[in-house]
């Protein structure tokens, strides 16, 4: 392998790296907020990766798509879960066991 070769292949693994750190970040402050919004404590303060796969999208084109999901409470006794789906950083759907909430 050349030496530019690996300097690309890393670079791309630092970008990737970067990239779905921010989109980790964005699937917090979404659950925080849609949680807050509808009344309901979140559980455990983070979201956490379920899935990420290569997505094509009509709309915004190639893409990863990353699946985050998260816990709340309705009364601080029970626990359920919600989804975030992400296609790139931009946010597809939130989704708490049957609502859901598209474009937010």
């Amino acid at each position: 392998m050349t030496p530019l070769a690996l300097l690309i292949i890393i670079a791309l693994l630092v970008w990737f790296w970067q990239v779905s750190q921010q989109c980790h970040d964005i699937a917090i402050q979404l659950a925080r907020q849609t949680c807050k919004r509808q009344g309901l404590q979140f559980l455990d303060g983070t979201a956490s990766l379920k899935s990420v796969r290569p997505y094509l999208s009509r709309a915004t084109g190639p893409g990863f798509k990353r699946i985050y999901t998260f816990d709340y409470s309705e009364d601080g006794i029970g626990r359920r879960s919600g989804c975030i789906i992400m296609h790139n950083a931009q946010i597809s759907s939130v989704l708490l066991d049957n609502q859901s909430s598209r474009g937010l």
